[in-house]
């Protein structure tokens, strides 16, 4: 840890709550049934509001990505060609500074944000990068691949979380029919007591650990071996899983964020 107070590192745990950490925990609030019910029913038109809005500008390129990726599948060869599908892969965020890095990528990319996926295409064709796209939800029964081929990895980066946690299950199961045999499926997500669930106020949470935003995206807060529940229930194997210790400053507001992630890397079974 540095004088200014930031670290890094993982763990198999998630970090301790202060006492004003329960406190702020304490004083949230569920939403009501009426208003989960139409949270549902509108998430799509929810995302597509936000990308519209926002075009390419509020996320950021996860330029880390590949030497993470690299870190989390050291038994891959990157320097050969590999089929890599970004699954909700809003603009594109890790999609574009992974390639720039690992030129020999073939790129699929999906989302169920049509917006999003119009974004993506456009950004390629201005950088004249091949990419088979598609619009899919993930959360609906035996999606099948919109692919001519299933990947030999894919991502889900802050995914997951956006999905209603009663899907979840069926969400890793259409990945099961989007990767090869023996194929990577590597998540990141947010993880339980993250700083950004404790500040929710009245009236954000769905249920537990499940939230809304302000503009009605919503946001799931992951336990890891509930995540690798999910996938290891779906044909999968898990072959690493960690909590992200990640501590975040804002020195306009003198403000230090504890942030908590979840990482996994799943292997497709027979």
């Amino acid at each position: 840890m540095t004088e200014e107070g930031f670290y890094s590192f993982s763990s198999q745990n998630s970090r301790e709550l202060t006492e004003d950490d329960h406190e702020k925990l304490a004083k949230q609030t569920n939403i009501s049934d009426f208003k989960e019910k139409k949270l549902e029913i509108e998430a799509r038109k929810n995302w597509d509001k936000f990308y519209n809005r926002n075009k390419n500008n509020f996320f950021k390129d996860r330029n880390w990505s590949a030497e993470d990726l690299k870190i989390i599948c050291p038994d891959i060869d990157f320097e050969k060609e590999i089929s890599y599908l970004e699954a909700g892969c809003g603009v594109g965020n890790m999609l574009f500074p992974l390639v720039a890095e690992i030129p020999k990528l073939k790129l699929f990319a999906f989302d169920f944000s049509d917006n999003a996926v119009r974004l993506l295409e456009e950004r390629a064709k201005e950088l004249k990068l091949p990419v088979t796209t598609s619009v899919v939800d993930l959360s609906i029964p035996s999606v099948s691949s919109p692919f001519d081929e299933q990947v030999d990895l894919a991502t889900l980066i802050f995914v997951l979380s956006a999905i209603h946690p009663d899907k979840m299950q069926i969400a890793a199961e259409n990945m099961r029919n989007l990767v090869k045999i023996g194929g990577s499926v590597v998540v990141r997500d947010y993880g339980i007591n993250d700083h950004a669930m404790i500040r929710f106020g009245r009236e954000a949470r769905i249920s537990d650990r499940f939230y809304v935003r302000q503009d009605g995206t919503r946001a799931y807060y992951f336990d890891l071996d509930e995540l690798t529940g999910f996938f290891e229930n779906s044909g999968f194997r898990c072959v690493r899983k960690e909590y992200l210790h990640r501590m975040t400053i804002n020195h306009q507001k003198n403000l230090k964020a504890p942030r908590i992630f979840v990482q996994a890397r799943f292997i497709r079974e027979n």
